[in-house]
């Protein structure tokens, strides 16, 4: 995992100028300041902006380690739970990809809570592919697995 400490180290990292969502003027913390873009990123990803969910999914992906980097992750994948229309096939399959192999770690993030919570809105079909390739060490992801198998048994089975 690669340490991310500033806004600047960040943008050539994901690929993206994020001067957009900066506030102006920016904050002089450098952990304060990706804390303020990444919380304007997930309210453009609410309010439907295809350009904040490359971005945001682009964070989720690389999975740099920042300041804050769990709540920014967390908060990424709910706003994207609200918009999962925002992302092509590509960006959804290296999702599922993702989420499986961060299932598969001892210690799994806790952020992948919220991937699962994502995961889920993707359909039963994503949760398949998940459950297919995660191969869980921890007991929590083993617990997320299984209420993943339960969402698909219930989507597949007509019953909610």
């Amino acid at each position: 995992m690669i340490h991310i400490e500033t806004v600047e180290q960040l943008t050539p990292f994901l690929g993206f100028d994020l001067e957009a969502y900066e506030d102006r003027p920016a904050c002089d913390h450098p952990g304060v300041r990706i804390s303020q873009v990444f919380t304007r990123v997930a309210r453009a990803i609410r309010e439907g902006d295809r350009a904040a969910a490359a971005v945001g999914i682009a964070v989720i992906l690389k999975d740099p380690h920042l300041p804050f980097g769990r709540l920014i992750k967390s908060d990424l994948a709910r706003a994207l739970k609200q918009h999962p229309e925002l992302l092509d096939s590509g960006e959804v399959e290296r999702f599922l990809f993702k989420t499986a192999k961060l299932l598969s770690l001892e210690y799994s993030p806790r952020e992948v809570q919220c991937y699962a919570k994502l995961v889920r809105k993707l359909g039963p079909e994503a949760a398949r592919l998940v459950i297919g390739h995660a191969q869980p060490i921890a007991e929590r992801s083993r617990q997320i697995l299984e209420s993943l198998r339960q969402f698909v048994a219930t989507e597949t089975s007509g019953i909610k």
